[in-house]
């Protein structure tokens, strides 16, 4: 099917002329001919009886006349749709992030993006990486953004910022103070750690296994289900931690905890966008994908446009 075989139709049967609608379209009169000879054929039926001196539309002829403006309508439609789309973006946005890009990234950026597109009804779903990627892939929200690459095929995942983790202490630990620690010092103090399957705790436990150091020589004193109560832990005095800088940078300046630097293991962890392989990205995702992108990126000291 052509849908210019449609065009075509209407006109033949609005002008009465297989002539005038030829002129109309600026076609030949063949050209027109085939074009009617081939729905024609589509259908299995005559749609017109013609002879020299006049032309009647059959039964089957009126139905495919009156479908044949519906769907011209429609298509028309669509199209004004899809451009207003682009230009006045509205629709929802089902978005799912891990602890750090979902805690201290996302709320301003979507914050700044609504600013932009008041039509946009966003939801953020927060959950570990892991999880996070199931969301994906069941289709429970569009696209994420998570704290670890995890090599699954059938996500397409973009690293889209560099994160850099800090060691963090109160301010009565002998850390307090320093610029810089060794590895040995890191672990021979008691953890606070984020649960099993967070980027962070994962991004760790690799880095460790990359020098030829089992996770398994962390001195793990707590395990806690978010960033902000592994924080508080710390200021309590009650072990240290490797986190995000992005989670702490406002309570170092407070002066609330203290941050250091392992040395001789510097720790950068890719923030990923990830989206199913087998799907295209709706137009509100794409647009914000590219508008997070341009948030991210114009960062000379490492972190998103205050």
């Amino acid at each position: 099917m052509n849908v210019d075989w449609l065009q075509t139709f209407i006109l033949i049967v609005d002008k009465k002329s297989l002539t005038k609608a030829a002129r109309t379209l600026h076609l030949t009169q063949p050209a027109v001919s085939k074009q009617l000879n081939s729905l024609e054929k589509f259908y299995g039926t005559p749609l017109l009886y013609r002879t020299s001196r006049y032309m009647e539309v059959t039964e089957a002829g009126k139905l495919v006349y009156e479908y044949s403006q519906k769907i011209l309508t429609a298509l028309r439609e669509s199209l004004t749709d899809v451009e207003a789309l682009e230009h006045n973006l509205r629709g929802s946005l089902l978005l799912g992030a891990s602890t750090i890009p979902g805690e201290y990234i996302l709320p301003t950026a979507l914050g700044r993006f609504q600013d932009l597109h008041p039509q946009v009804n966003a939801k953020l779903e927060i959950a570990d990486s892991t999880e996070v990627a199931g969301l994906v892939l069941d289709g429970a929200v569009e696209a994420g953004m998570i704290g670890v690459a995890l090599a699954d095929p059938t996500l397409s995942e973009e690293l889209i910022f560099q994160d850099e983790l800090v060691v963090i202490a109160s301010h009565q630990h002998p850390f307090a103070g320093k610029k810089t620690i060794t590895l040995d010092d890191y672990l021979e103090e008691p953890q606070i750690v984020r649960e099993a399957g967070s980027g962070t705790r994962l991004v760790i436990e690799n880095k460790l296994m990359e020098r030829g150091t089992s996770p398994e020589k962390l001195k793990i004193r707590l395990e806690l289900g978010s960033t902000e109560a592994v924080v508080n832990a710390v200021a309590a005095g009650l072990g240290i931690s490797l986190v995000s800088h992005f989670a702490v940078r406002n309570r170092v300046k407070a002066g609330e905890i203290s941050s250091v630097l392992i040395e001789d293991l510097p720790i950068e962890r890719g923030l990923y966008f990830i989206t199913r392989r087998d799907r295209a990205l709706s137009p509100v995702m794409e647009t914000f994908y590219c508008f997070l992108k341009d948030y991210l990126h114009p960062t000379l000291n490492g972190s998103p446009t205050p």
